[in-house]
């Protein structure tokens, strides 16, 4: 997936799983974020691409890699409320409206668990969404590997080409009702997600 589609997986999850109603808006900013961390593994091919083909998909593509950086966020965000200051700051800088009315305190920053979870959730959900969206275009499939360091299987399920923009459209959409209607929230974001799993099994099976 693009990492768009990422984020917006993360959000969708985490307003499908009503984490905004149970820690507030800073989950869903958290999980948009963090469906997109373990792409960090890619960041030597601005570097080396030998680096970057060995480590691609396999560095931060882990769970075990996932947890070490979910605990290290989580510890973070429950000391500071880093989120919350950058929201304040958008809203102040950016927007003429209130959007973020919350104080920055103590009261209002994600606890330990609650960062933990959103951290881990939403990077574990990136490893199955880049094996079903694969290849395409003259591109190969690139596996992923989620047991290593342990052992280095190699993962790949592909029902969509890289670059489809059905998943795009589809969340899209579905944040765009959430953004007007404002109720039933949780519903639209699991609805669209089953849509994005329905098309991609259509895409696969009766398109080819």
């Amino acid at each position: 997936m693009t990492t768009p589609e990422h984020a917006m997986v993360g959000v969708h999850l985490a307003i499908a799983c009503r984490w905004n109603r149970l820690w507030t808006w800073r989950a869903v900013a958290l999980a948009a974020f963090m469906s997109n961390a373990p792409d960090w593994d890619g960041v030597p091919m601005l570097f080396d691409m030998g680096r970057f083909e060995q480590g691609h998909r396999v560095w931060g593509h882990n769970l075990t890699v996932i947890l070490l950086v979910s605990v290290v966020v989580a510890l973070l965000l429950n000391q500071w409320d880093l989120i919350g200051a950058i929201g304040k700051r958008i809203a102040v800088n950016y927007s003429s409206a209130t959007i973020i009315s919350d104080p920055i305190d103590g009261q209002n920053r994600l606890g330990f668990a609650a960062a933990l979870t959103t951290a881990f959730v939403s990077q574990a959900m990136h490893l199955p969404c880049d094996m079903v969206v694969s290849g395409g275009g003259g591109l190969s499939h690139w596996h992923v590997e989620p047991f290593w360091p342990i052992a280095d299987n190699g993962y790949v399920y592909p029902l969509i080409p890289w670059g489809d923009i059905g998943p795009t459209i589809i969340m899209m959409a579905g944040l765009i009702v959430m953004a007007e209607r404002q109720r039933n929230m949780a519903a639209t974001a699991a609805g669209s997600l089953t849509i994005v799993i329905v098309y991609m099994l259509a895409r696969k099976f009766l398109m080819g």
